[in-house]
C-alpha cells in the first residue's frame, strides 16, 4: 500500500512486532510517524519470535513520551523469563534481550503496561487479543485492573508463577477462585481467538472442534454495539478492517506484513510493509 503523506498530530495502532525492528523501523518511516507530534499505540506482542527485541524495547523507550501499549502472550512470557519463572521455550529469541543493560528498566516498563486501553481517539478500545462478548468496556476495564493491580503489585513474581501453575478455565463461570478469575481474564486479553455463544472459549491457536465456536470479535459486536477495538495476535486470520474493528496481526514475524492504521484524524488509513526477512514456517501464533 502506498505511504501516508506526513500528519501532524496523527495517531497510528501498529499491530504485533515481535522483535522485527527493522520492520518497525520502516512502518514508521512509511507512515511519516512525527515523535514530536503523532502518536504510536501498539497492540501489544512487542518481543520474542522476532530477531531483535532488544532493538524493539530500545527504539520504544527512546520514544516513550509518544508511545503506549498493552500486554500480550508473548510479553507476560518475556516478563516471566526476565524473573526466572519459566525456562526458555524452542522458540525462544529473548536472550539478547535478556543480557541487555538496561533490561531491567525496560521490563519494569513492560509491567507496569495494562492488558486493555480505553483511548482517547473514542469509541476506541485497545487490546491484544480479546474481549469477552459479554463483558461492556466498563466490565472490561474492570477486569483488566484486577491483573494490573497484581502485576504492579510487590508479589508480582508470585502472581507471574501462578499464573503458570495451572490451565486457564475455559467459562467464567467456571473460575473456583481468584487465582482461576485471573488465569481466565489474562486468557481473554492475550490469548482469545474464538469462543461459543454460551462464553466457553477455546484457548489453543488450532481450529476448534465444532463450528459453534465464532471469532470472538463477531460476538463482541453484536453484544457491545457501541465498543470499537483495536487488536491484534490472530496472525493466521490477518488484517482485518470491519466497522468497529481494527484486527492488526498481519504476520510480520511470519514474513508477510507489519500493519499500521491510523486512527486519527479520521478517515481510517492502512499502511503494511512487507517482512520477506522473517519468512519462517507458520505455527502457532
Amino acid at each position: 500500500m502506498a505511504a501516508l503523506a506526513e500528519v501532524p498530530g496523527a495517531v497510528y495502532a501498529v499491530g504485533d512486532v515481535q522483535g522485527c525492528r527493522d520492520a518497525l523501523e520502516r512502518l514508521l518511516d512509511a507512515v511519516g510517524f512525527e515523535p514530536a507530534h503523532d502518536r504510536l499505540y501498539l497492540a501489544g506482542d512487542l518481543v520474542n519470535r522476532g530477531p531483535d527485541s532488544a532493538g524493539v524495547m530500545r527504539r520504544l523507550w527512546d520514544l516513550r513520551g509518544r508511545v503506549s501499549f498493552v500486554l500480550g502472550n508473548h510479553d507476560l512470557y518475556a516478563l516471566s523469563r526476565w524473573a526466572g519463572i519459566v525456562p526458555a521455550k524452542k522458540s525462544d529469541t529473548l536472550g539478547p534481550l535478556l543480557a541487555e543493560k538496561d533490561v531491567d528498566v525496560w521490563m519494569d516498563w513492560l509491567r507496569q503496561a495494562p492488558l486493555l486501553r480505553e483511548l482517547p481517539e473514542a469509541p476506541w478500545l485497545l487490546v491484544h487479543a480479546a474481549i469477552h462478548p459479554d463483558w461492556s468496556p466498563a466490565t472490561a476495564l474492570g477486569h483488566a485492573q484486577e491483573v494490573e493491580r497484581a502485576l504492579q503489585g510487590r508479589q508480582w513474581r508470585r502472581f507471574l508463577q501462578a499464573l503458570w501453575e495451572a490451565p486457564a478455565p475455559e467459562r467464567w463461570q467456571d473460575c473456583r477462585n481468584e487465582m482461576d478469575a485471573q488465569r481466565f481474564r489474562v486468557a481473554v486479553f492475550t490469548r482469545a481467538r474464538r469462543v461459543r455463544p454460551d462464553g466457553r472459549f477455546f484457548w489453543p491457536s488450532k481450529a476448534p472442534p465444532d463450528a459453534d465456536y465464532l471469532p470472538w470479535h463477531q460476538l463482541f459486536r453484536e453484544r457491545q454495539p457501541e465498543a470499537a477495538v483495536v487488536c491484534g495476535h490472530w496472525a493466521t486470520q490477518g488484517l482485518r478492517q470491519e466497522p468497529r474493528l481494527l484486527a492488526l496481526d498481519s504476520g510480520c514475524v511470519w514474513g508477510r506484513q507489519l500493519s499500521a492504521a491510523r486512527i486519527a484524524p479520521l478517515p481510517i488509513t492502512i499502511v503494511q510493509v512487507a517482512c520477506p526477512a522473517y519468512a519462517r514456517p507458520e505455527t502457532a501464533d
